[in-house]
């Protein structure tokens, strides 16, 4: 069905400090690259602007970190740079759910600093951005529902444009498995009365 479905763009929400996200972001990354398809990046804050030291302990180094990746996130796209907050959280990703890196604001620095993008480092931590990036997830929630997290994919097409929470996916899909998931969700996109499928999660992310 996605063959007569045609996508011109595909937004993705997303928080950097899910490793669910991570898996979903690298099957997108893939799956648009190789079908020459713009793919942009929103933010989408799970702790929805929650001062950092309110959070449990646990949670506050991947949120610090995330907090700054989803500043350049909104500043970028205001820009036109998604291409930049591609890299950046390409790196960032690799580095902590790859790579087991820790989470840290000093993390997201140095994957900037790697892209060569030292013009946005006063972005990281600029708290004027935390407005944009509260209305990037309120604009998620009008295609996911308020009960929905990270990630929110939004498919353009000459049609208009859908959303859903996900695709929930462990490990990242590749290969001919990547293309029928690509499949599956822009098919499902095309129908008006779809909503929601969902099913238990059997793996770790």
């Amino acid at each position: 069905m996605s063959k007569h479905f045609d996508v011109t763009a595909v937004t993705l929400y997303f928080d950097s400090a899910c490793p669910w996200t991570w898996r979903t972001a690298r099957w997108l990354v893939d799956a648009t690259g190789r079908r020459g398809i713009p793919l942009s990046y929103r933010a989408f804050d799970l702790t929805d602007g929650a001062p950092l030291d309110k959070l449990p302990d646990e949670r506050r180094p991947a949120a610090a970190g995330s907090r700054c990746l989803l500043r350049l996130a909104e500043a970028a796209h205001a820009d036109g740079r998604d291409t930049l907050t591609g890299t950046v959280y390409a790196a960032y990703g690799a580095a902590v759910f790859d790579g087991g890196a820790d989470p840290s604001p000093e993390l997201t620095e140095r994957c900037l600093a790697e892209a060569g993008a030292a013009t946005y480092a006063d972005v990281l931590h600029d708290a004027a951005l935390d407005r944009q990036v509260a209305r990037a997830r309120e604009q998620a929630q009008e295609f996911s529902g308020k009960n929905a997290g990270s990630p929110v994919t939004v498919i353009t097409t000459p049609r208009g444009e859908r959303g859903f929470f996900g695709p929930v996916v462990a490990p990242t899909p590749t290969g001919a498995e990547a293309d029928r998931l690509w499949d599956a969700v822009v098919g499902a996109a095309s129908v008006p009365h779809f909503f929601e499928l969902r099913a238990r999660r059997t793996a770790k992310p």
